[in-house]
């Protein structure tokens, strides 16, 4: 038995949050998946989640390299994601089980609490700002986290609305992220998503894995290969 699994965490634009208004999962340009889908072809793929078998005549989730800047990925999940309230941050599971012939394709999902952001040149946008609610003073926030190792406070302060982009529609509320009274975004990378992890009361700052791609080679006897 054969078990190859890919996992995204989604960010606003594959929920649909987005000018478009799509929902898909982006595959990051490392992440080669065409030997586990077929390109341009609707999936049979079970959902684990809600029991449903999605098919080519009930569904059009499928796989697409479009060519344009390599770009790749997986289209149609907007009555999935609907199904399963999908958020920002939360994970989503494609997975291929080779049992000797037979080849099936599994949907997972997980929802994560988490508060996320992304930093644009200087500064992030919230991008879970009802999860932000509890933390507000005016227009800033100030978070309790455990930041590489240390408990400290986290000041995410408002700068004003910016564009993203000269082409954007309109503008976002900008923040900085401080600690100590120093900004700490110069830690990140333009693009890059931070977040506030939330489990039993503790919070964790740290830069979002965006995805995790793993296979397992299972031998006859049950032993792992």
């Amino acid at each position: 038995m054969k078990i190859e699994s890919f996992i995204k965490r989604l960010n606003a634009t594959e929920v649909g949050e987005g000018v478009t208004n799509d929902t898909y999962i982006a595959i990051p340009r490392d992440v080669d998946l065409s030997n586990i889908l077929v390109n341009q072809e609707a999936m049979t793929i079970y959902d684990r989640v809600g029991g449903v078998l999605y098919t080519p005549a009930n569904s059009n989730i499928k796989y697409v390299q479009t060519g344009q800047n390599n770009q790749e990925r997986i289209s149609g999940l907007g009555q999935y994601f609907r199904s399963v309230d999908a958020k920002v941050g939360d994970e989503i599971l494609i997975e291929r089980v080779v049992d000797g012939d037979e080849s099936k394709l599994y949907l997972d999902f997980r929802h994560r609490n988490v508060i996320v952001f992304q930093k644009n040149k200087d500064w992030v946008e919230i991008l879970t700002p009802d999860r932000m609610t509890p933390y507000a003073q005016g227009n800033d926030y100030t978070v309790d986290v455990t930041y590489l190792n240390r408990n400290v406070e986290l000041y995410v302060k408002y700068l004003g609305q910016k564009m993203k982009k000269k082409t954007s529609p309109s503008d976002t509320a900008a923040f900085d992220l401080l600690i100590e009274n120093k900004s700490i975004l110069g830690d990140y990378e333009y693009l890059d998503y931070i977040e506030i992890g939330i489990e039993n009361d503790k919070k964790r700052l740290a830069r979002m894995k965006t995805y995790f791609l793993s296979f397992v080679g299972m031998m006859e006897n049950g032993g792992q290969q």
